[in-house]
């Protein structure tokens, strides 16, 4: 094979091989007509929730791409807090609905019997980590 196609074979093989590695994320973001975003801390979210913690932290958003509408895109969010959901104006009630994006690491909603329904937002835990999700049709938010 002349070099020059061995370079262009390899340079393009490289090229992939970046692509696969840093925008695996977008990619599958964007063939699943999602969002995905990342924060360190509540401090580092541009907006977050009025129920959101103060303490929260390892922070993963997956909203859909579908909507729109803010109230209408279905949201799912998970986070670590210990000092956990307190906000005025949350009541727990039966769980009858689920998060429609899947967010890698939280906890499992469906073994939760009632959730904790902060207006448009349902949520659960396990221990520390949290996953809150919007809309919850049939938990009395939106």
């Amino acid at each position: 094979m002349p070099r020059t196609t061995t370079t262009v074979l390899t340079a393009g093989a490289l090229a992939l091989a970046t692509v696969t590695l840093t925008g695996c994320s977008a990619l599958g973001d964007a063939a699943h007509d999602r969002v995905t975003s990342e924060a360190s801390t509540r401090a580092d979210l541009r907006s977050a929730p009025a129920w959101l913690p103060d303490d929260a932290t390892a922070i993963t958003s997956v909203s859909g791409t579908g909507g729109k509408e803010s109230d209408t895109t279905p949201t799912t969010l998970v986070f670590t807090s210990r000092d956990g959901v307190t906000a005025d104006g949350c009541t727990t009630t039966p769980r009858k609905s689920a998060p429609t994006m899947d967010v890698d690491g939280a906890p499992d909603v469906y073994a939760a019997t009632s959730v904790l329904q902060c207006g448009g937002w349902s949520m659960t835990s396990a221990g520390s980590r949290w996953v809150a999700w919007t809309p919850n049709p049939g938990d009395g938010g939106s």
